[in-house]
C-alpha cells in the first residue's frame, strides 16, 4: 500500500501520538500529502509550557482554535508571563471543542477572562492553580467553576484552591465528577461536601499535608456517614498518627486500592492486618512508604520484629503484599518501611540503606525492589559505599533497578572520580534522562579526567532538556574551574542553570548551547547580577529577565538575535537556516528594534535567507527596507 492511499483517519491516528511541535515543525514540512493530513487534523493536544518563545508564537498563528481539544498554558518562572501573551496572539472564543484545560499558576483576573470566552460544553478535565488571588473576582470565578461542575460530561477535576474560596463554591447534587486531585490543603468540610455532592466520584488523590483534613473529623463523623462511592485513595502528605489515619479510612469502606506516603510511625503488620479484614473488605491493592525518625537506635533485632509483623498468611499468602523494612543501623536511626515494588516518584537511592534490608518476600532484593517502581526522580549520593557496591554489580546485573527514571540529581564528592560515571547505567537509562542536576562543593579540585568523565556521561543523555550545575562557591573562588566546569554543558540543553564570574562568559555559553530556551545564573552578588541584567538588555530584543534571590534567570531567548552584534555566531547561523524561520518572516515589531540592530538584521541575516521566505509580515514602516533585502522568488 502506497503512502499515497494511506486513510486520513489513519494518519490521523497516528498524528495522536505525537506532540504538536513535531506535527507542526516536522511532519507537516515532509510533503504536500502530509501536509493536507495535517491541515484536516482537529485533535491537537496543545501543550505550550515547553515550547520556546519563537514556537509558541508559531503555533498561536498556525493552529486553527477549532481543531484543538486540550490546553496548557503556565505562568511558571520557565514560561514567565505566557498566558498573557497567549490572550493577546489568540482569539480565545474559537476554542470551541476544549475536552481539557490545564491551567499553572494562573492569575485570577486570567482565569475569568479565559473561562468566560472559552465554550466549557464540552469540557471533561479542568486542572487549575492560582498563583495571584484577587478578591474583587471571587464571586465571578465561584461562579465559573461552578458552571464547569456542573457540566453533564465533567469527569476530572485538579485544583489548589484555599479553603475558603472552596468551601464558597455551590457544588451541584448530582456532580458527574469522577476524578479528583487536591494540591491545596482541605478541610474536612469541603472533602465532606464534594463526597456529598458527587455520587460518581470514585478516585481522590490528596498531594498535601493531611492535619488539616483531620481537625473537624470527629464533628464528621458523628452523623455516621461513609463514602462508600470512593473506590481509590492517595494521600502523599499523611502527617498524622496512625489512630487519626484509621478515623478517617473507616468513612471510606469502599475502597480498592489505597496508597499512603507518611512520615510517622505506623509500622505495625498485625495492626494493619486486622483494621483491613475488619473495615477494608474490598481492598487488593495496598502501597505504602513510611519514613520514620526515631531517636533509639535501632538494633537488627528491632528491625526483624517489625518485618515479622508482615510475614503473616494474610500479607504473603491470601493479599501478596510484599514489604520491605530498612534502616542503616550504623549510622541513622531512621527506619523505612515500604510496600514492594516502590510506590514513590522520587527517592534518595542510599546503599547502606538498602544493604541492611529485610524483606518479607524470599527472593534477593536486587531483582525484586525496584521492579517495575514508580520511581522517576532519583537522587544519588556518590559515595564510597556505593561506588563499592556498582563495582561489584556491574558485571551481574542485567536489568536496570531504576527503569523509569526521567530525571537525576547527583552529589559528588571531595574525592572523584572513585568510578566512571557511565557506570550508572546498572541504575538508570542514562539516555532516557531529562533533567539532570549535579551538584558538588569540590568542583575547584577536580582533575581534567573527572571533567572530561561528566562530559562523556552528559553527551550520553541524548535527551537532556535541563541541566543544574550547582557549585555552592562564591565566583571568586570559581576561577580555576569556571572553564571546566562550562565544557561539561551539552550543546542541545534547552534550559540551563549554571555559575558564571564574568559577563564575557554569557556570550560563550549561548553561543555553545544552539537550542537555548532558559538561562539561570548563580551570581550570589546583586551589583554583578545587575550588570548581567544591564547585559541581556543592551544584547537582545524579546528577552525577559528576572532577578531572585542568588539568580538571574534569563527566559525565552531562543529567537532573540542578541547575536547581531557579532555575526560569526553558530546559533544565528543555525537560526535564519531553521525552516520555521525561513518560511514565515514575522516583523510586527520592528518600531521596538533600534535602527542599528535592524540595518544589521537586514544587511547580514535576510541575504541569507530571503530565498527561502515564502510569507511576509512587516509593518509598514519597514516594507520598503525589507524588501530591498532581495527579491523574494519563493514569496506567496
Amino acid at each position: 500500500m502506497s503512502i499515497d492511499r494511506l486513510p486520513v483517519e489513519l494518519f490521523h491516528c497516528i498524528l495522536d501520538n505525537l506532540n504538536t511541535e513535531t506535527i507542526i515543525f516536522s511532519v507537516r514540512y515532509v510533503c504536500r500529502l502530509f501536509r493536507s493530513f495535517v491541515n484536516s487534523y482537529d485533535r491537537y493536544i496543545f501543550n505550550l509550557t515547553l515550547v520556546s518563545k519563537s514556537n509558541f508564537y508559531l503555533l498561536c498563528r498556525l493552529i486553527n482554535p477549532v481543531n484543538v481539544i486540550s490546553l496548557t498554558l503556565s505562568n511558571e518562572e520557565r514560561t514567565s508571563n505566557q498566558i498573557d501573551l497567549f490572550i493577546l496572539l489568540v482569539r480565545i472564543r474559537q476554542f470551541t471543542r476544549l475536552i481539557s484545560i490545564t491551567l499553572i499558576d494562573i492569575n485570577e483576573y486570567q482565569l475569568n477572562f479565559i473561562l468566560k470566552r472559552i465554550n466549557l460544553n464540552f469540557l471533561t478535565s479542568f486542572s487549575f492553580n492560582i498563583k495571584k488571588y484577587d478578591d474583587r473576582r471571587i464571586k465571578t470565578t465561584n461562579n465559573l467553576l461552578t458552571s464547569i461542575i456542573t457540566q453533564i460530561n465533567f469527569r476530572k477535576i485538579e485544583f489548589n484552591l484555599t479553603n475558603d474560596r472552596l468551601w464558597k463554591i455551590s457544588w451541584p447534587y448530582n456532580c458527574s465528577i469522577q476524578y479528583l486531585i487536591v494540591n491545596e490543603d482541605i478541610n474536612m468540610e469541603n472533602i465532606f461536601k464534594i463526597l456529598q455532592s458527587s455520587p460518581y466520584l470514585n478516585k481522590i488523590i490528596l498531594k498535601q499535608k493531611f492535619s488539616k483534613i483531620i481537625k473537624n473529623l470527629s464533628q464528621i463523623s458523628r452523623y455516621n456517614i461513609c463514602f462508600r462511592q470512593l473506590t481509590s485513595l492517595t494521600m502523599e502528605k499523611v502527617n498524622i498518627n496512625i489512630d487519626e489515619l484509621e478515623s478517617f479510612l473507616l468513612l471510606t469502606p469502599s475502597i480498592i486500592y489505597l496508597k499512603l506516603i507518611s512520615e510517622q510511625r505506623m509500622f505495625d503488620g498485625k495492626r494493619w492486618e486486622q483494621f483491613i479484614e475488619k473495615n477494608l473488605l474490598h481492598l487488593n491493592k495496598f502501597q505504602f512508604y513510611f519514613d520514620y525518625w526515631d531517636p533509639v537506635t535501632k538494633t537488627l533485632e528491632d528491625l526483624q520484629l517489625i518485618i515479622t509483623s508482615f510475614r503473616t498468611p494474610f500479607w504473603i499468602e491470601y493479599k501478596k503484599w510484599f514489604v520491605i523494612c530498612a534502616c542503616d543501623i550504623k549510622r541513622s536511626t531512621t527506619v523505612s518501611l515500604y510496600s514492594i515494588p516502590i510506590c514513590k516518584n522520587f527517592l534518595t537511592y542510599d546503599i547502606e540503606l538498602h544493604k541492611n534490608s529485610l524483606v518479607t518476600y524470599n527472593t534477593t532484593i536486587d531483582n525484586y525492589q525496584f521492579l517495575e517502581n514508580h520511581v522517576n526522580y532519583l537522587s544519588l549520593p556518590l559515595t564510597k559505599p556505593l561506588t563499592t557496591y556498582i563495582q561489584e554489580k556491574e558485571a551481574t546485573i542485567n536489568q536496570l533497578l531504576f527503569p523509569k527514571v526521567t530525571k537525576v540529581s547527583i552529589e559528588l564528592y571531595e574525592e572523584w572520580p572513585l568510578f566512571s560515571l557511565q557506570s550508572l547505567s546498572i541504575l538508570i537509562n542514562i539516555s532516557q534522562i531529562v533533567h539532570m542536576t549535579l551538584r558538588s562543593y569540590y568542583f575547584i579540585n577536580y582533575n581534567q579526567n573527572a571533567f572530561l568523565d561528566m562530559r562523556i556521561f552528559i553527551k550520553q543523555a541524548k535527551n537532556l532538556s535541563s541541566l543544574i550545575i550547582q557549585t555552592g562557591l562564591y565566583r571568586y573562588k570559581l576561577n580555576s574551574s569556571i572553564d571546566n566546569i562550562h565544557s561539561i554543558i551539552p550543546h542541545h540543553v534547552k534550559h540551563l542553570s549554571i555559575p558564571i564570574n564574568t559577563i564575557e562568559q554569557i556570550q560563550r555559553i549561548l553561543d555553545r548551547c544552539n537550542h537555548l530556551i532558559t538561562i539561570k545564573f548563580d551570581t550570589r552578588f546583586s551589583k554583578f547580577s545587575e550588570e548581567i541584567i544591564k547585559w541581556f538588555n543592551d544584547n537582545t530584543i524579546n528577552s525577559t529577565c528576572q532577578k531572585g534571590y542568588k539568580t538571574v534567570s534569563k527566559l525565552d531567548n531562543i529567537d532573540v538575535l542578541y547575536s547581531l552584534f557579532e555575526i560569526n555566531n553558530k546559533r544565528l547561523d543555525i537560526l535564519v537556516q531553521d525552516d520555521v524561520f525561513t518560511n514565515t518572516l514575522n516583523l510586527i515589531t520592528t518600531s521596538l528594534i533600534t535602527d542599528l540592530i535592524f540595518d544589521r538584521f537586514c544587511t547580514y541575516i535576510l541575504p541569507r535567507s530571503y530565498h527561502c521566505i515564502k510569507k511576509l509580515i512587516v509593518e509598514r514602516t519597514s516594507i520598503e527596507r525589507i524588501l530591498l533585502a532581495g527579491d523574494y522568488p519563493n514569496l506567496t
